[in-house]
């Protein structure tokens, strides 16, 4: 873990629940896990798979920065009121498969920003703040199908990569004012293993459900981390698979005064492309 020195940010600049939602909104929306290939497993050359999507997520948690507040700020706020922040996401998988071995890559780049006003001294002076908080999640993990046909059952693991970046800007309309015009720039990074299994059962050419599992931190970045996933795919064609379902995640981490206890769900949807 690094990170540079910072004080808390003042109270009353920003809406209390904003900045923490964006963090937590941000860390929830890592590690989105894209099905097998529909393609037999035992074929020897390479086949992939490439899958943008979004997620849908709501927020029921509490986040600490720098051990203020000491119990953690609550969160809990609903994908609208995240969406009102967003500047910037992108979202994908990868996974490449060679007879019952497999590769996957998730990245995650989110980007969401607040700007408040707090007046001072009577009115006589104002106070302006401009946050953005940056997460980036990366996911490298490697899978060995244990069961083939109709109903392929793939044990998956890994290493789950997060780093986390605020910035606060304060400019005081009266430079004599202790807090004058200041930034404050802060990054959390830590990385969690994670071991899971997922199963996909075709139920026709076109339709597939899917279910996927994975617990992991262990205390080696976040204490205790886990997720899960129901889905279903349909086939538009067999190189373009729509995928949407549900899926839940929760985080606890909580080291160098910094606490992510999240529990983040909501609907997903993506496109597969395969070659």
């Amino acid at each position: 873990m690094n990170g540079s020195s910072a004080k808390p940010i003042p109270r009353g600049i920003l809406t209390r629940r904003h900045l923490p939602a964006a963090l937590a909104a941000a860390c929830a929306l890592g590690g989105l896990s894209s099905p097998s290939l529909a393609q037999d497993a035992g074929a020897e050359r390479w086949r992939f798979e490439a899958t943008p999507y979004i997620w849908g997520s709501g927020l029921d948690g509490r986040v600490r920065v720098n051990g203020k507040p000491q119990a953690g700020a609550g969160v809990e706020q609903s994908f609208s009121d995240i969406l009102e922040m967003l500047e910037f996401a992108a979202f994908g998988t990868f996974e490449a498969r060679k007879g019952r071995w497999a590769l996957t890559f998730d990245a995650i780049y989110f980007r969401v920003g607040e700007e408040g006003t707090l007046s001072a001294l009577g009115g006589l002076a104002s106070i302006d703040a401009d946050a953005t908080l940056t997460q980036q999640v990366y996911s490298f993990g490697g899978s060995y199908r244990l069961v083939e046909g109709d109903s392929p059952v793939d044990i998956v693991g890994g290493l789950r990569a997060s780093s986390v970046k605020w910035d606060v800007k304060i400019d005081s309309s009266v430079p004599d004012l202790a807090l004058g015009n200041r930034r404050f720039t802060e990054t959390k990074d830590w990385v969690d293993p994670y071991i899971g299994a997922r199963i996909e059962t075709r139920l026709n050419e076109r339709w597939s459900v899917v279910g996927y599992a994975d617990i992991g931190g262990f205390g080696v970045g976040s204490e205790f981390a886990w997720q899960v996933l129901a889905g279903a795919n349909y086939a538009f064609k067999p190189d373009l698979i729509g995928k949407f379902g549900y899926r839940y995640i929760a985080v606890d981490y909580d080291k160098s005064d910094f606490t992510y206890d999240m529990a983040s769900a909501g609907f997903y949807a993506g496109l597969g492309f395969r070659w």
